[in-house]
């Protein structure tokens, strides 16, 4: 079962159903659990990030702002902390939230990132709008596409960067093997300047036709 996507959501997989979950549990649920600097934190804590975690086909924000006020989209079955164990297998410490959410419910991710699918989770690398990173865990979740919207993302950059506005191309052919020597000293000579530009004052100044002339007749003819 694969949940729909648009460009600007990836699939993370869904809520296990009913004998899917490979987890102890006391029915289908989402479990996420949030790791800062490797240790795991409590998900309350950064809920403006987890509305970036998209539920079911309407892709409805796991937590929701209304005025000051912060509301999850979903009831909190268990909370992170000290815990009686659920069932047998479950810990007496929760590192993480558990929400009422029904199995086969798609999940999305909104924004930039990466998604590894495991066995019976996923795991979701981002960072906050202050850069500090966060891997994010959906317990109870079967399924998702791996993906790296960051990756994707510094690819384009590099692309773009790769031709600025305003630089100079020029582009030599070697007309017979007699001029061979001379093209090769104009060729070293136009990397040299193309590599020192200092200014759009210097470029403005130079004719880039009398350079290359006065230049290829101050070579020596080491053919002659």
């Amino acid at each position: 079962m694969a949940a729909s996507t648009s460009p600007s959501f990836q699939n993370v997989g869904f809520v296990a159903k009913p004998g899917e979950d490979i987890f102890p549990t006391t029915g289908p649920h989402l479990d996420v659990r949030v790791l800062k600097d490797g240790q795991y934190i409590d998900p309350g804590t950064i809920r403006s990030l987890l509305t970036r975690l998209k539920v079911g086909k309407e892709r409805k924000s796991l937590w929701q702002q209304q005025g000051e006020q912060w509301m999850p989209s979903y009831t909190i079955t268990s909370g992170y902390g000290k815990r009686a164990a659920p069932t047998k297998g479950a810990s007496t410490y929760h590192l993480g939230q558990d929400y009422g959410i029904p199995g086969g419910t798609e999940l999305a991710w909104e924004g930039p990132g990466s998604f590894t699918p495991g066995r019976g989770y996923g795991s979701i690398k981002t960072t906050d709008a202050q850069g500090t990173p966060y891997e994010i865990r959906l317990l109870h979740t079967i399924g998702g596409k791996e993906f790296n919207q960051q990756a994707a993302q510094q690819a384009q950059q590099v692309a773009q960067q790769e031709t600025k506005p305003g630089d100079t191309y020029i582009f030599m052919q070697t007309p017979s093997a007699q001029t061979t020597a001379s093209n090769d000293f104009l060729s070293l000579y136009v990397d040299e300047l193309i590599k020192n530009r200092e200014s759009a004052r210097i470029q403005s100044m130079i004719n880039p036709t009398q350079m290359l002339m006065s230049a290829f007749n101050q070579t020596p003819n080491y053919l002659a």
